[in-house]
């Protein structure tokens, strides 16, 4: 069985500037794909070091004919715009039909066979697996095809753990962020922590009492957090959401809930939060955070999500309808070929939005293909 990590890798649980292409859009087909696979990736590869050499090149194999349907995540937008584009260059027999409204039209389109090509910008819930499961006796097939973002706007970005400015604490462990936040504190710390203290704050802070502010457990992010940090564990009781936060889905905005939780963190010297790096404020500051107790603490930087060494980076998925008694459908495959390619990931960097994969990472998600 997978564990909750290995499990964020495939997403089976539960503005930027824009830089434009060098190929110019009338070239022919055949001389647009000896300059993807030579010169695009060189030139973009200066301004984005990550995609490196040691991301496979993309090998054009039988694309087929007709069309792809898109469903999915609005901040797939501007990339799959770049990936389609690109990609129809190579393959002129295959068009592109985008429908990009939220990730939560994806798996209904996918199973009902609306769309061949889901894009979720969080994990899948496990009710949406749930009703797949009602239809096919297969899981959904999952691709991680990109790190999530640093500090981008209304988009899947790393999750910062803020507390007040004038708090001493400078790090903390997930298992530590574990028995903060879960009842049932699956990472093994022996007690629930309620105190500074308990972190190692002397003085003042040794009793203060740790006021904890959470998320809407519905939402993307809160259940990415239940089952990184959490490993599946329940939330809390009596975790608080800050005044002025939407209290039920879609009853406002992520940035809404944002800007309630720095007035929360501003207000109150002995709050926790968890956010995104775009809500750091001179009010607050980021934590360090390691996998245990024993560190390394990785403070969230771009570059620390984009090499994935922060524990809290993130990750965007393309999920399908892929039966494992039967071949691939081969629009499918080699669109997914492409997107997992040197090339592919190229685009991301290009975009901006997110980051490519690195390379173990995107090893893994191509032995999917084969």
């Amino acid at each position: 069985m997978l564990s909750p990590e290995q499990r964020l890798n495939v997403g089976l649980l539960d503005g930027p500037r824009r830089v434009r292409s060098p190929i110019p859009m009338f070239r022919p087909p055949l001389f647009r794909q000896l300059v993807l696979c030579f010169a695009v990736a060189a030139l973009r590869l200066a301004a984005a070091p990550i995609v490196a050499e040691a991301l496979p090149p993309y090998q054009p194999g039988p694309a087929g004919t007709g069309r792809l349907v898109c469903w999915g995540d609005d901040g797939f937008k501007p990339l799959m715009k770049r990936w389609t584009t690109e990609y129809a260059a190579l393959h002129p027999g295959i068009s592109f039909h985008l429908f990009l409204k939220g990730t939560s039209t994806a798996v209904g389109a996918l199973y009902t066979g609306t769309a061949q090509i889901g894009c979720f910008g969080r994990e899948i819930r496990p009710l949406e697996i749930v009703s797949w499961h009602r239809i096919f006796p297969y899981d959904p097939l999952g691709f991680a095809v990109a790190t999530g973002g640093y500090n981008r706007y209304n988009t899947t970005n790393a999750v910062a753990i803020l507390v007040n400015r004038d708090n001493p604490l400078q790090h903390l462990s997930l298992t530590q962020l574990d028995a903060i936040y879960s009842r049932d504190r699956l990472r093994g710390a022996p007690e629930r922590i309620t105190r500074w203290g308990q972190l190692g704050l002397t003085g003042a802070w040794a009793d203060r009492p740790i006021d904890v502010y959470g998320l809407d457990e519905n939402t993307g992010t809160a259940q990415f957090l239940q089952a990184r940090m959490l490993r599946e564990g329940r939330w809390q009781y009596d975790i608080k959401l800050p005044h002025g936060a939407p209290k039920k889905m879609y009853a406002g905005s992520g940035n809404d809930a944002a800007q309630a939780l720095i007035q929360a963190i501003t207000q109150d010297p002995a709050a926790i939060g968890l956010a995104t790096f775009r809500n750091l404020a001179p009010t607050n500051k980021a934590l360090a955070v390691g996998e245990t107790d024993a560190g390394p603490f990785v403070a969230g930087t771009e570059q620390s999500v984009v090499d994935r060494s922060y524990p809290l980076s993130r990750l965007i998925y393309i999920f399908v309808n892929k039966d494992p008694a039967k071949p691939w459908d081969p629009k499918v495959h080699e669109f997914l070929n492409f997107i997992l390619s040197r090339e592919g990931q190229a685009e991301v960097a290009a975009d901006g939005e997110f980051h490519p994969l690195p390379a173990s990472l995107l090893a893994a998600q191509r032995t999917k293909l084969q």
